[in-house]
């Protein structure tokens, strides 16, 4: 499970498949999907997240503030993201 969730700068640009880019509000999302893990066991905020496909579904690239890929999350067809303790691990 995550750490205590640290500050956020408050938006998340998200990118869909086709390229279209959307701005949201962290407050708008839950925390599991504004924060990841880093290295050191604690939170990571969010800034960037990538939907790529994924033979029949999608994965979900997220990166944090410095650019660095935190965490990967995989989700088949219209299924709802993976629950975090499905994340593939730190980056």
């Amino acid at each position: 499970m995550i750490t205590q969730p640290t500050n956020h700068p408050g938006r998340v640009t998200v990118i869909a498949p086709d390229g279209t880019e959307t701005v949201k509000p962290a407050d708008a999302m839950p925390d599991w999907l504004k924060f990841a893990r880093g290295r050191d066991g604690g939170t990571v905020p969010v800034v960037l997240i990538a939907q790529v496909r994924s033979g029949v579904g999608f994965t979900f690239h997220s990166y944090g503030p410095d650019g660095r890929l935190v965490a990967v999350t995989a989700s088949l067809g219209n299924l709802p993201v993976a629950p975090p303790d499905r994340v593939s691990g730190w980056f």
